[in-house]
């Protein structure tokens, strides 16, 4: 009988931390700056795409105008980290825009920079970012 309880009680704990290590796992996440051209990822992996800091409160954004193939990847979302104090207004934020891995193939991400809702009309205050992304 005790060795039926130890065995038992073996499994038990085997399972529980067996599914613990498996509630770990994270995604992997494949980090690139917005000036990349090109990027590969695994089935599962998730792009984040790096912008730095933006100030909405003057009217800087990344817009996304060209959105993915959504066989391939989904729709994405943007992420903002407010590098302000808290309680503090017109401080920049951290943007990253966050696109996880659906399904094999290639496909295109266009961002455009934005200044109060319009690209810049001097060529030298524009900038967009256009990432080829291939999930093998």
């Amino acid at each position: 009988m005790h060795d039926v309880r130890t065995a038992t009680v073996t499994v038990l704990v085997a399972t529980t931390l067996g599914l613990g290590l498996m509630g770990c796992a994270a995604t992997v996440e494949k980090r690139v700056d917005y000036t990349t051209s090109s990027v590969s990822l695994a089935p599962g992996e998730a792009l984040i795409v790096e912008f730095g800091e933006v100030n909405a409160s003057v009217g800087e954004a990344w817009v996304l105008t060209r959105e993915p193939d959504p066989m391939v990847l989904d729709e994405g979302d943007e992420r903002n980290r407010y590098l302000g104090e808290e309680g503090e207004t017109g401080a920049p934020s951290e943007m990253t825009y966050r696109f996880a891995a659906i399904g094999g193939g290639t496909t295109v991400v266009r961002f455009d920079y934005q200044f109060r809702g319009s690209v810049p009309d001097d060529p030298q205050d524009r900038r967009s970012a256009e990432i080829t992304v291939t999930v093998k």
